[in-house]
């Protein structure tokens, strides 16, 4: 279902109703919630929702039974209108991947939200793949045990001590691993604190996941061109082929986010300010974030891969050269 317009109006909680104004259409906006039974609010409705999510990712959950009920569209960011993003291109199932490659890892922390992290595998040809991801709302204590457990066969043989050393080993295993490791970089606030030594200090979301064995940098956050060198990673060359691929049944909520990431419907008095600049709906984009901080760590301009010129193309393209004539002679 597309929704042209604002749904300004609630009968009752969970059912909006609205006429769009390009067509007069009337349009009826139904959410789960709506039902008693399944009101996440009321104890049967949390037993409905608890039931119901088990065994359903957070990517085909969103798409069967969530509706963004706050919101307007907007414009897709990653839309034709703006690049060259095509799901039958850039999203393929996984496989094995020829080395050599240099392994990356970026993070976009969440408590309450999701924390996603990425895997990415970067070629010398200038090509990203997205290989996995983890996704899931928890403390930096739980994020970082579940990490390394889901990311432990990247670890090759040494797999064991990424789930049961010390956390200096851990560390400089991960050092060895991902050359490459940048984090949301809010998560440097001390906002929060801890006891060292008898005594209360403040702390980071940062330096927890550091005391855990994940020691990353602070990614670079600039949204507007981090959104475009995605964009330029994104182009298709004349051959099919682009710079980023994104291992759809390992990455199910990145794929998602990339095909529903959209920028704030303008109101009409912001649409005629000139100025207004475009931000993103800051919902299910945390997938997304993630990439942003890991492309930034990339080359700014991709090098498609040229293709090999025929040898009738090249005979054309001798012929068409400029000559001059010296006498008998002509030089090209």
């Amino acid at each position: 279902m597309m929704f042209q317009d604002v749904p300004e109006n609630e009968i009752k909680p969970g059912i909006k109703f609205w006429k769009n104004k390009n067509n007069n259409f009337a349009v009826l906006m139904l959410h789960y919630t709506a039902d008693p039974d399944k009101n996440p609010n009321t104890e049967k409705g949390a037993v409905w929702l608890e039931n119901e999510k088990k065994g359903t990712s957070k990517a085909t959950w969103m798409k069967e039974y969530e509706i963004d009920f706050s919101t307007k569209s907007g414009k897709l960011i990653f839309g034709s209108e703006f690049c060259d993003f095509s799901p039958n291109i850039h999203l393929v199932n996984s496989f094995d991947l020829p080395e050599p490659y240099e392994l990356l890892l970026s993070l976009d922390f969440g408590q309450r939200n999701p924390t996603c992290a990425l895997i990415g595998a970067f070629t010398p040809d200038n090509r990203l793949y997205i290989i996995d991801e983890y996704y899931k709302p928890a403390l930096p204590s739980a994020s970082s045990r579940e990490m390394f457990e889901k990311f432990s066969y990247l670890f090759g043989a040494k797999e064991s001590v990424a789930t049961g050393s010390s956390i200096h080993q851990k560390r400089s295993l991960v050092y060895n691993v991902f050359p490459t490791r940048v984090i949301d970089p809010t998560t440097k606030s001390k906002n929060r604190t801890k006891i060292k030594l008898g005594d209360e200090i403040e702390y980071s979301v940062k330096e927890e996941f550091y005391d855990h064995g994940w020691d990353f940098e602070l990614g670079n956050n600039d949204w507007l061109n981090s959104i475009t060198r995605i964009r330029e990673y994104m182009e298709v060359s004349p051959d099919g082929r682009t710079n980023l691929y994104i291992f759809k049944d390992k990455c199910p909520n990145l794929s998602y986010e990339l095909q529903h990431y959209r920028y704030k419907e303008l109101s009409e008095f912001r649409q005629k300010e000139h100025n207004s600049p475009e931000e993103p709906v800051k919902k299910n984009d945390h997938a997304v974030d993630s990439l942003r901080y890991m492309v930034m760590t990339r080359p700014a301009s991709p090098q498609l891969m040229p293709i090999p010129k025929t040898r009738i193309q090249r005979d054309i393209e001798s012929l068409l050269k400029p000559k001059v004539s010296f006498g008998s002679w002509d030089v090209y």
